[in-house]
């Protein structure tokens, strides 16, 4: 149909082109352009679609249809290959087709000739919007029944269209300037979330919060998988409703128990991303059954996946997935900008996490060695009051403040580790860590590494770099234990580090200083092996600044009522057992036998009859066979009479029924009272207690 004049044609344009610079909602101006047309053209329904950069897509971005729309047609961008689209795109005049005669031409999985003749339509009219020389999408009339169009209706057709492409050039310049902002707005909030947010679940959901306003999606997930095949990372995150994103669990959302196993699976198209919708994700459905599992439960039909780093030791990837749509390519591009980003977020947050984890661990290790040190080490348990012990622990007292090299001599078992213990903790050093090295248990390879590091690559093994012993103990003491047993070639190397207080890694070319204490200990007799060759004389008299002689338990034996009385109580808090009293007759067998294990072999002699004790008191029948006391060699050392004897064993007795009554909060009877905890009867216990004269309060 044609309009009666020119002057009419003339301001139909006029009236379109006021529109085009008055109007500036797309749709509002559409939409008035539309009902000027229908003045003139005769159609039911119209659709305005574009064409992105690359021409590959086509989208619709209006319409005002007269007819029900399946769910599959709605507003999206379609693929322009294959399409009717497709023979036009270089048109520069208005065609018009005949839908019946499209139907054989375009096969079923094109769908949108099949859809518009179900729906009764059987005409459809493409006028090209041109701008710029080229056509940027089409102006589509759809009717039910055809009508003749004339050259001039046509020519008309296409007069109008001009000032159309104008609003539709103007409207995809304002779509793209108002997604790169938004594109921006995203980048920087989720920016702002990477730097400012360090709880990793809360920046990830604000991560996706921001993904989801630009584009659409259901499911987010971050995979991050080591060289070992074991997940690192494996968050996923949700949209529930209206009511945002939440952490969930894909275990307990898929209901399954292998889901780690399915989930490696699915890692590999984390090395081929793309977009998949359609088809293209049924088939990756059939492929993986975690995406399987997900479509049946949830209805998710489309994947985005990008990789975030593949770097030597650990793959990362984004997943995104929507329930609603399909994704594209500009999806994909638009996600791909905030990759980066996440991706240097996420390596620094594992990053300081492995440090985190490393600090604490070593920090940890450092915190128990000095409770050790203070609780179960400290100066007051080196137990006893005999001569000999209070001549030692007077020099310790003396040279432990000091940062003086010691050299402890003592007999296998005499608690030279214990005074080591105790010199480190007198120090000023005490905050740091003592570290201890048995020379005598390293293997003669290993000891240089062990003591001095060694470099990456310095010999057969050394896959890393690592940090010796005396680079550890910075600012703390080492310990070294049976220095005797150290090969001759490294004694030289030690003997520098003591004299220049540096060193360097085997295999190193860098000097490195070291400010550590040394205290060393010895079985051997060094003067002597210094005399036969097997020890350097100018170490040891590096060593030797200041000797400490531990003297043996058998030339403390005053010391050992005191020493088993100790180890009864420590034990039986370790096994939960109750205290047991000595009798006098083992005590007495006790201190006459000769010690060659020294306090060690005590403690473990004791730590025996408290196992295996079940009567009121301990019991050494059938743990070693303990001598007699000879008629002829009196039992006391140093001129003890049975009456000082007799005085040690109250006094223990003493010790262990206040040790029960601290534990008992002073209560003597009922259920966790003393005479529990020391398997007495409670008349007997009141009798102890009155005649050992204890005046502490019980009830």
């Amino acid at each position: 149909m044609s309009i009666s004049s020119v002057h009419e044609a003339h301001l139909l344009m006029q009236y379109i082109s006021d529109a085009v610079g008055s109007i500036r909602d797309p749709d509002e101006l559409f939409r008035t352009v539309t009902d000027k047309l229908r003045l003139v053209f005769e159609f039911d329904s119209v659709v305005i679609i574009t064409f992105d950069k690359e021409r590959r897509y086509s989208n619709v971005i209006f319409e005002m249809l007269r007819f029900q729309v399946p769910e599959s047609l709605e507003r999206k961008k379609r693929p322009i290959a294959g399409s009717w689209i497709e023979p036009h795109m270089a048109d520069s005049k208005v065609s018009v087709f005949n839908i019946k005669e499209l139907l054989d031409r375009y096969p079923a999985d094109y769908p949108v000739p099949h859809v518009l003749y179900d729906a009764g339509m059987r005409q459809v009219v493409f006028s090209p919007l041109r701008t710029g020389g080229k056509v940027i999408g089409f102006l589509n009339f759809v009717t039910k029944e055809e009508k003749n169009w004339s050259e001039s209706d046509k020519e008309l057709l296409a007069t109008l269209s001009s000032p159309i492409a104008v609003a539709v050039s103007n409207t995809l310049a304002y779509e793209e300037l108002r997604l790169r902002e938004a594109q921006t707005v995203m980048q920087l909030a989720v920016n702002n979330a990477l730097l400012t947010i360090k709880d990793r679940n809360r920046m990830l959901l604000a991560v996706c919060e921001q993904i989801d306003k630009l584009v659409p999606c259901t499911f987010l997930g971050i995979r991050v998988m080591g060289d070992d095949g074991r997940f690192r990372l494996y968050d996923n995150f949700m949209r529930e409703g209206g009511s945002g994103f939440f952490p969930v669990s894909s275990a307990e959302k898929l209901a399954i128990s292998d889901v780690e196993e399915i989930a490696k699976e699915s890692f590999s198209l984390i090395a081929n991303p793309g977009c998949y919708g359609g088809e293209a994700f049924l088939h990756l459905c059939t492929t993986y059954r975690i995406l399987a599992l997900a479509r049946e439960k949830f209805g998710v039909c489309s994947l985005i996946t990008l990789p975030l780093w593949d770097t030597p030791g650990s793959r990362a990837g984004l997943i995104i997935s929507d329930t609603s749509r399909s994704f594209d390519e500009h999806d994909q591009a638009t996600v791909s900008l905030i990759v980066p980003q996440l991706s240097l977020a996420l390596q620094n947050y594992l990053a300081f996490e492995e440090i985190d984890e490393l600090r604490r661990k070593l920090e940890g290790e450092r915190t128990c060695l000095i409770e050790e040190i203070k609780a179960g080490h400290n100066f007051e348990e080196i137990i006893g009051n005999s001569a000999p012990l209070t001549t030692v622990l007077h020099r310790v007292s003396q040279v432990g403040p000091t940062d003086a090299t010691v050299l402890i001599q003592g007999e296998t078992g005499s608690g030279k580790e214990l005074f080591a213990r105790a010199l480190h903790n007198l120090s000023n050093r005490r905050q740091r860590a003592l570290i201890k090295i048995n020379c005598a248990t390293l293997p003669g390879t290993l000891i240089e590494s062990e003591l001095f590091g060694h470099e990456k690559g310095s010999f057969t093994g050394a896959i890393e770099k690592r940090i010796g012993k005396f680079e550890l103990a910075e600012g703390g003491t080492v310990f070294l234990d049976e220095i005797g047993e150290l090969p001759l070639e490294l004694q030289a190397k030690l003997l520098r580090v003591l004299q220049e207080r540096e060193l360097e890694r085997l295999g190193g070319k860098t000097v490195i200083k070291v400010d550590v204490r040394v205290i060393a200990a010895t079985n051997r007799d060094l003067a002597k092996e210094v005399a036969e060759g097997r020890f350097r004389e100018d170490l040891y008299f590096r060593l030797n600044v200041f000797p400490l002689s531990i003297p043996s338990l058998s030339e403390r034996r005053e010391d050992i009522p005191m020493l088993a009385a100790h180890f009864v109580a420590k034990f039986s808090r370790e096994f939960g057992k109750p205290l047991r009293m000595f009798k006098e007759s083992d005590m007495q067998r006790l201190a006459a036998r000769e010690w060659k294990g020294n306090i060690r072999e005590l403690a473990h002699l004791v730590e025996q009859a408290v196992i295996v004790s079940e009567g009121p008191s301990l019991d050494f029948s059938t743990i070693l066979s303990l001598p007699e006391p000879s008629v002829e060699r009196p039992i006391p050392a140093e001129g003890k009479t049975m009456h000082d004897f007799e005085l040690d064993i109250a006094l223990m007795e003493k010790e262990l029924i206040l040790d029960a009554l601290e534990r008992s909060n002073g209560r003597v009877s009922g259920t966790g009272g003393a005479a529990e905890r020391l398997a007495m009867h409670p008349k007997t216990l009141y009798s102890r207690i009155e005649k050992l004269h204890i005046q502490k309060r019980y009830h």
